[in-house]
């Protein structure tokens, strides 16, 4: 089938890049940059952060079901602008705090704003509306603004914590940030093709005549009924799988960077690092734009996980800065490939028209893994004095979700897991 020249997708694609991006940059991905100067200041140990961070990721477990319906209803650009003006508001409030349970309390808020990296359903659901053969490249262009967030913010954060203190930094990060996404969202965001008269992937309209039909139209993708996607054993393994790495990310996300201070390592080398990190993710999601159409998904995301455990396990014993950033390639390169893998699996294997519906319905599952991942190692530190036993756990949990992946093809219509077919 023979597509128009030009198609409006790319452009909202290019929107929401950048959106996940600079949501990055409002304490999601650079939160880690904070622990130890508000530490020092408000005189709180680890486990304040990591139950904040943990409070986030329930707050969002809990509103995401319900972010997720009223994306798949009223379409992404109304909501989206109203979370994020008080998601500005509420990172600047930051500002204020001056005890662990405020701090507990704000991120609380924000992660009922469903703001969180490349799980963020504004980002995601739109994607697989617009698009579905081409939807793999798409996802893997709007992905690579999350990394690229998360690189920039990083020296940035520090810088301004350096010169401005960390609570005008707050104010800083929450004011710019929101502001910047909610002009993007007016000019430039729609909410699916339909909505301005085209069909997925920029395919011909059906009033369109004259053209040669070779391929079957984007629109006829199957796409699951909730209920009959939640009933599916593939649901629940796709989402203990992903929760896996979910893990692994909250644990490296908070405590990579505190960790690699304590052994003795210049904070601004770790910034670096950090950020180096980060790029990888860039890397891995720009190469994988080019070939993740022609392969299942499941098993890039399995070699994603292996080199989140490899990362790992450099990590436990890295006593250079050439071994940090070789850590920090790889963890960014493993789980640059799995998220990435996550946002694209499950409208390929369970369609468009209800994918926001069903992603709300397994982050809590997801997020419970994060979750855990962020508030462990703070409290294995604080009582043991080490991180090993907590990377040590991320890998047994990664382990076991490769073996999910490779067991977890994509389902057939209307059926369960148990008559999956090879994607």
């Amino acid at each position: 089938m023979r597509a128009t020249r030009y198609f409006y997708g790319w452009a909202v694609v290019a929107a929401l890049s950048v959106v996940g991006g600079l949501s990055m940059g409002m304490g999601v991905g650079n939160f880690g940059f904070f622990i130890a100067p508000m530490s020092e200041e408000l005189g709180m140990g680890l486990t304040p952060f990591g139950l904040a961070a943990t409070a986030r990721l329930i707050g969002f477990a809990v509103s995401a079901p319900l972010i997720g319906r009223v994306l798949d209803h009223r379409g992404t650009r109304g909501p989206l602008a109203i979370a994020v003006a008080l998601m500005g508001g509420s990172v600047a409030s930051m500002a204020l705090v001056d005890a662990g349970w405020q701090m507990i309390g704000l991120l609380f808020f924000m992660g009922l704003l469903g703001f969180w990296g490349s799980s963020t359903l504004y980002i995601t659901v739109p994607v697989a509306k617009w698009f579905v053969r081409k939807r793999g490249k798409a996802m893997s262009l709007v992905f690579l603004g999350v990394p690229m967030g998360i690189a920039l913010s990083g020296p940035l954060t520090q810088a301004m914590l350096e010169t401005l203190g960390w609570r005008a930094t707050w104010v800083t990060l929450g004011v710019t940030g929101s502001m910047s996404i909610l002009l993007l969202t007016w000019l430039v965001l729609r909410n699916a093709p339909e909505d301005m008269g085209l069909e997925p992937d920029g395919d011909p309209t059906p009033d369109q005549v004259g053209q040669s039909v070779t391929t079957p139209p984007a629109g006829s993708e199957y796409s699951w009924p909730v209920r009959d996607a939640f009933r599916s054993s593939t649901f629940w393994r796709l989402s203990l799988a992903f929760g896996a790495v979910m893990l692994a990310m909250g644990s490296i996300g908070l405590y990579w960077v505190p960790y690699y201070a304590a052994l003795g390592f210049g904070m601004q080398t770790v910034a670096w690092a950090f950020s180096a990190q980060a790029f990888s993710q860039v890397i891995v999601g720009a190469g994988l734009a080019t070939v993740i159409d022609r392969f299942q998904p499941r098993f890039l995301a399995a070699a994603g996980f292996a080199a989140v455990i490899g990362a790992l396990a450099i990590t436990m014993n890295a006593t250079s800065e050439w071994q940090m950033l070789v850590a920090g390639a790889m963890s960014g390169s493993g789980v640059g490939a799995a998220m990435l893998l996550q946002a694209h699996i499950w409208p390929h294997y369970f369609g468009r028209n209800h994918i926001g519906a069903i992603r709300g319905l397994a982050l809590p599952l997801t997020l419970s893994f994060s979750a855990a991942g962020s508030a462990a190692p703070g409290l294995i530190f604080d009582t043991f004095g080490s991180y090993s036993p907590a990377w040590l756990l991320a890998i047994g949990f990664l382990a076991a979700g490769i073996v999910l992946l490779a067991v977890t093809p994509r389902p057939l219509h209307g059926t369960t897991a148990r008559a999956d077919r090879p994607a």
